[in-house]
């Protein structure tokens, strides 16, 4: 009886069953990764949204920070002792620095004083201050002292005029860049005029949701 019902049984039927198993793990893979696509492409677009609205917010807080910066600095405007280009503040040379020195002239941290104030309110409570120092690629007659050392001097040099015009100084911070980082080819005495600079960032603190917009206040030399 068991040998009757081993030969009428059907040798085909286990692999019938095994193809059938093998083409519904295949089905829930598919539609596993599919899913899974789907939620990638969800997130990604969700991704490229936020960074389009946090761009368009920081492109606002830079442009109520220069408004304030123009009318705070109106004064200063009007008196021809700085220029207000894009939310940059331009200063001259010799309202500054004499010609290869460091140490800011009285003159320079009258300059320094009277922007002060406008500065202090245009700064948010999250922002911090960059000063750079730049130099054109005139060389420092020294084999020790470069245009590495007076630009970096020049920068702290401003820095702490504004600890002095009442700065927290935890919210700032110095840097010097020589040469190397000219706004202009450095072909003309112009030129030259215009690369020798400080320039004064203010720049809120990143965040979370990445790097925010720096507006520059700039002073050249």
């Amino acid at each position: 009886m068991r040998r009757n019902r081993d030969e009428n049984s059907n040798p085909w039927m286990a692999y019938t069953d095994l193809g059938v198993a093998l083409v519904s793990l295949f089905i829930l893979a598919f539609v596993a990764m599919a899913t899974l696509k789907e939620q990638k492409a969800e997130d990604l677009t969700r991704t490229e949204e936020e960074v389009l609205s946090c761009q368009e917010e920081m492109r606002k807080i830079a442009a109520e920070r220069n408004a304030l910066l123009s009318k705070s600095l109106q004064t200063s405007i009007e008196a021809g002792l700085i220029a207000l280009e894009d939310g940059k503040i331009q200063i001259q040379a010799s309202f500054l620095f004499p010609i290869n020195g460091a140490n800011l002239t009285k003159e320079g941290e009258g300059v320094i004083r009277g922007i002060s104030k406008g500065l202090l309110e245009a700064l948010d409570s999250t922002d911090v201050i960059m000063v750079s120092g730049f130099t054109d690629d005139t060389p420092v007659k020294s084999k020790t002292y470069t245009n590495w050392n007076l630009s970096t001097e020049r920068a702290v040099n401003v820095v702490k005029m504004l600890v002095k015009m009442g700065f927290p100084p935890d919210r700032l911070f110095a840097a010097g860049f020589g040469e190397h980082r000219p706004k202009y080819p450095n072909d003309s005495e112009e030129h030259r005029r215009l690369n020798r600079r400080v320039e004064i960032g203010v720049t809120p603190l990143q965040s979370n949701n990445g790097e925010k917009e720096t507006a520059k206040v700039e002073v050249t030399r």
